[in-house]
């Protein structure tokens, strides 16, 4: 299939080079410099464009592709605040979306899990979470979409938690990392017991890990998700223009998982 890409970092040749891996034809290559391009006749003809930008270049972004035809599938996080106006607009265009704070397929199932114990738990109020999501320090947003996500799958699941609370940053090569740690550390121990804490770490290149700990008096349970490389994310993504390329409307992570693993 022909595909786009938007936004030429490191997931952008990460995607490029699983994409070609797999087949398929890189038609249009779009980045900061270029997005005048987006009204060529190269990128009108992608069958998908996968959008990893920033949050506030993503909705410009997306709204762009659907004026010309194009599906996105987004990966870009950091702009819900404008989510039903950017859905309102792909729709109004007759156009196709499928945006997640984390493509990996390995995060989606780890979701899978965190909701069903989520679910345990919800019978068993000794248990409060807690949560921890590390990634590298050039990530601007916090705390991680994945880790809102999983957060709201955890609600979802466990009525006696109602919200869940930003406990801080803690950029770990940073000198002032000593008081940021205490702050954080206060937030999450005076979070109130029906919100769910969640700590932000940012440190060197780290792809991205995600940590869950159920904490009682007696003991903890704690599950996890690390990246390895982008390369699981990138994959994922492309997965998911496969997926979507021919549907119309709005999609979700979720309906592409239920059809993986039929």
């Amino acid at each position: 299939m022909k595909i786009a890409i938007i936004g030429y970092g490191k997931m952008g040749h990460a995607i490029e080079r699983i994409a070609r891996d797999r087949g398929h034809e890189i038609v249009a290559v779009i980045d900061a410099g270029n997005v005048a391009d987006m009204d060529g006749d190269a990128f009108a003809s992608a069958e998908a464009a996968i959008e990893f930008t920033t949050p506030s270049t993503a909705p410009a972004n997306i709204l762009k592709a659907a004026s010309r035809g194009v599906p996105v599938v987004c990966g870009s996080t950091g702009w819900n605040d404008r989510r039903a106006e950017v859905e309102s607009g792909v729709i109004a265009a007759g156009g196709s979306l499928l945006a997640s704070s984390n493509f990996s397929i390995g995060v989606n199932v780890f979701n899978v899990i965190s909701r069903r114990l989520a679910a345990i738990m919800s019978h068993l109020p000794q248990y409060k979470p807690s949560m921890t999501e590390v990634h590298h320090i050039h990530k601007l947003d916090h705390p991680s979409g994945t880790a809102i996500t999983l957060a709201e799958g955890i609600m979802a699941e466990d009525k006696g938690i109602t919200s869940w609370t930003d406990a801080g940053i803690v950029h770990a090569d940073s000198p002032d990392m000593p008081s940021e740690a205490r702050a954080a550390s206060e937030a999450m121990d005076n979070t109130h017991a029906s919100s769910l804490p969640i700590l932000s770490l940012r440190q060197g290149e780290v792809p991205g890990i995600h940590t869950i700990n159920w904490d009682s008096p007696v003991d903890t349970i704690t599950i996890s998700h690390s990246a390895k490389s982008r390369d699981g994310f990138a994959l994922g993504a492309v997965m998911a223009a496969e997926w979507l390329a021919g549907r119309k409307g709005i999609f979700t992570i979720d309906q592409m998982m239920e059809d993986l693993i039929k």
